[in-house]
């Protein structure tokens, strides 16, 4: 008998869940599904804070409802006669902090907290929540004073959320949660993340994520989500962010380091690992990110923009929701992720093919006078060159452009890393990848450039000629032809260390551990590797085509055996062994892809045991910290 690897890595993932479960037994889940514990007030379920106690939270019921816990560690609840009720959550809302809200939009008003622009009062308590209802609360940082603190931006210290259901996933433990915004709510299962697209390469970066960092990063309740261009730099709450810095591009050179560790070999407890013990620690991590970017995908779905004005305010969402895409291999989402409008993601908003197909930076963010304008005004910076010649803005390499530029150049690399991502990264890929090679070996482009410098009478001497074109010339910015190269304000140890390590490789799908497959859809009518047929081509087989239970994979019925054997097909990056016996539709023998990643049922018990034992002591260390008075916290 052999057991699937990803079933090892849930299983896991369910033990540590339920070890974080006993730490707040007085007010939790008995159970996955169960019912609500109580605390000597009442039924209630609680949150932790990594910044200590005093900013858990802590949701109060008047029963004590079917509960569960997601494959994220978050509650949901089972709703009575179409309700759940909530009586109180603590921190209470009050004096225009610790707001509450429900299914709340990225196009506001938000109910944060009073600090933060297009605010309104929190949700009444008690609230009848009814299926479907993500009832999400926030805990304000510096409730008395500015949000701006000593090091600090952010308004918000934590966030948390709880999802009123009308019945029980069938496995609330493979089980995503649902986006927290809107009142669309699919649930996606953690069984079809393609852990094949997964690299295990080797590389010696002396600033490589801890998995203790990489789980900091991925746990909790980012609740970036809204439109607006200047609340986003100001909501999402310090706990769950890198090193608490709330501005998108921020967030986003930092992720790229637990990106890149997410290809990594050898990353569990004691190296060297086997491609299982990899697989088992970085499980938690790779559910934390996909989840980050389902709750994106709900974003999109609403119709809101995450390019915020532009800038770097949305840099990296369009990322995480293509990563979790990818990962999950999602027809409806794919789908969403192919038709985005390019000027909601930064991603697809900043970099586009100019004259000849030249790879420029610049933002759809003002009209051709307002370019002209922002030379002597300084004031956007990033408005793209009306005519396709040259990097936007009146400094080109400058302002955000260097701001964004190395998570640009560390995303761009994890695309040639990761095959099946670029495959399905939407609009701008080529832009995107030959932007990164030429801002690494040229820096800022600003020649050839046949317009005028700023001088004299515009629409004479300089700017636009009347006729669609731009008043000729020796060029805007000659001078800066060149400058800023492989620059950047965000760089990142780990990124360019990747970047030093594979990007020459990685052209060619060559770096050694390196996964060079793609996703691939049962019954789309196209053979896909690692797909040995399709289940709407049954011409392809001889004796029908079976469509197993995971997303990828399609095998033929051997002839002559019926539906009890099938064809075996290679499963990609982790050096796992296919066997005859693997799942598929009704013992169709699916073997390849996720479904064929198996390894000797023996193993198990070792297997789970180094993976908790791992997040144990994360989970103890939580703890420790939390008991500490906040003046040796802080």
């Amino acid at each position: 008998m052999k057991i699937s690897l990803l079933t090892i890595a849930l299983a896991a993932s369910a033990a540590v869940v339920s070890l974080d479960a006993q730490a707040r037994a007085d007010c939790g889940c008995s159970g996955t599904p169960s019912t609500i514990t109580s605390d000597s007030s009442g039924p209630c379920l609680r949150y932790e804070a990594p910044s200590g106690s005093s900013n858990d939270i802590t949701f109060r019921f008047d029963k004590a409802y079917a509960c569960g816990l997601y494959a994220t560690g978050e509650y949901f609840v089972v709703s009575e006669s179409g309700v759940a009720t909530i009586t109180a959550i603590t921190p209470e809302a009050a004096g225009g902090r610790h707001g509450v809200d429900v299914n709340p939009s990225p196009d506001g008003p938000q109910r944060w907290d009073d600090r933060l622009d297009d605010d309104a009062p929190p949700i009444s308590l008690p609230y009848a929540a009814p299926p479907g209802s993500s009832v999400v609360k926030y805990v304000s940082d510096n409730p008395s004073g500015d949000c701006d603190g000593a090091g600090e931006k952010s308004c918000g210290r934590f966030a948390a959320v709880v999802t009123v259901i009308d019945a029980p996933p069938a496995d609330p433990s493979t089980s995503f949660r649902p986006p927290f915004v809107g009142t669309n709510k699919p649930v996606l299962s953690t069984s079809k993340l393609q852990t094949q697209l997964l690299s295990r390469l080797q590389a010696a970066c002396a600033d490589t994520p801890s998995l203790e960092t990489a789980l900091a990063w991925s746990r909790h309740l980012r609740l970036d989500y809204t439109s607006h261009s200047v609340t986003c730099d100001l909501m999402p709450p310090e706990d769950a962010l890198p090193e608490g810095r709330p501005w998108s591009t921020d967030i986003w050179a930092h992720d790229t380091d637990v990106y890149a560790w997410l290809h990594l070999a050898d990353v569990c407890d004691a190296p060297p690992c086997t491609p299982e013990e990899d697989l088992a620690t970085k499980f938690p991590v790779l559910v934390g990110y996909v989840q980050h970017g389902i709750d994106l995908w709900g974003v999109d779905r609403m119709g809101a923009s995450l390019f915020r004005g532009g800038g770097g305010n949305g840099g990296g969402k369009l990322f995480a929701y293509a990563f979790a895409a990818t990962m999950l291999a999602d027809p409806a989402m794919l789908a969403d992720l192919s038709a985005v409008d390019p000027d909601r993601f930064f991603e697809t908003a900043s970099y586009y093919a100019g004259k000849n197909g030249t790879a420029l930076w610049g933002q759809p963010a003002g009209a051709e006078d307002e370019y002209w304008s922002d030379f002597s005004e300084q004031s956007t910076r990033t408005i793209r060159d009306p005519y396709g010649y040259i990097d936007g803005g009146f400094e080109p390499g400058g302002w955000y452009q260097d701001n964004t530029a190395k998570p640009t150049k560390y995303s761009a690399l994890l695309l040639r890393l990761m095959p099946a991502l670029a495959a399905a990264w939407p609009v701008n890929k080529d832009v995107f990848l030959s932007y990164a090679d030429r801002w690494v070996d040229h820096g800022a482009l600003t020649q050839p450039d046949p317009c005028a410098p700023v001088g004299g009478q515009y629409g004479s001497d300089y700017g636009p000629d009347g006729n669609g074109g731009c008043v000729p010339g020796s060029g805007r910015v000659p001078e800066l032809d060149g400058s800023n190269k492989d620059g950047g304000n965000r760089e990142r140890e780990m990124g360019e260390c990747m970047w030093n390590s594979f990007r020459g490789c990685s052209e060619t799908c060559s770096c050694p551990g390196q996964s060079c497959q793609a996703t691939s859809q049962c019954g789309d009518g196209k053979i896909e590797a690692p797909e040995a047929c399709d289940g709407d081509d049954s011409g392809s087989c001889a004796a029908g085509c079976i469509p197993p239970d995971q997303p990828n994979g399609c095998t033929c019925v051997v002839a002559g055996t019926g539906s009890g054997a099938a064809s075996s097909a290679s499963s990609g990056g982790s050096d796992a062994v296919n066997g005859g016996d693997g799942e598929g539709d009704g013992g169709g023998g699916c073997t390849c892809g996720v479904a064929g990643r198996t390894a000797p049922a023996g193993t198990l018990a070792a297997l789970m045991a180094v993976w908790v034992a791992a997040l144990h002591r994360v989970l103890r260390r939580r703890r420790r910290v939390s008991l500490m008075p906040d003046s040796v916290r802080d």
